[in-house]
């Protein structure tokens, strides 16, 4: 099973519902048929780690920087995914279609995608 790890910021000053853009996002993908373990412990091991940063201050950045992680991070830092500006309410189908380009062939294959992600 793909697995997501979900960090989430301190929350000082959010300018994003940070636990509903991750709830849109599990919806998202169950929707296409997807079934993902999401998960907030640091410890298991995970395909993809999600930084969801409530503001462009990104204090999660730092941290996954500089501590050597070798899974694939996706960061929301406010209507910042990466380095690309996404309105809130879009944020959410943007970070399904990311994570759908890193699944790997055979998993999108037997979810009936022909590589339109």
């Amino acid at each position: 099973m793909f697995s997501i790890g979900v960090r989430y910021c301190g929350g000082c000053n959010p300018r994003i519902d940070r636990s509903r853009i991750v709830r849109d996002v599990r919806a998202g993908l169950e929707r296409v048929g997807l079934k993902v373990d999401f998960t907030t412990d640091k410890e298991q091991p995970v395909d993809v780690v999600l930084l969801i940063n409530g503001c462009m201050h990104a204090c999660l950045e730092g941290e996954y920087s500089t501590s050597g992680h070798d899974q694939q991070l996706i960061s929301v830092r406010g209507e910042m995914v990466d380095d690309q500006y996404i309105e809130e309410d879009r944020i959410p189908e943007f970070l399904v279609e990311k994570i759908l380009e890193l699944l790997p062939g055979d998993t999108l294959t037997s979810l009936g995608f022909k590589g339109e992600s």
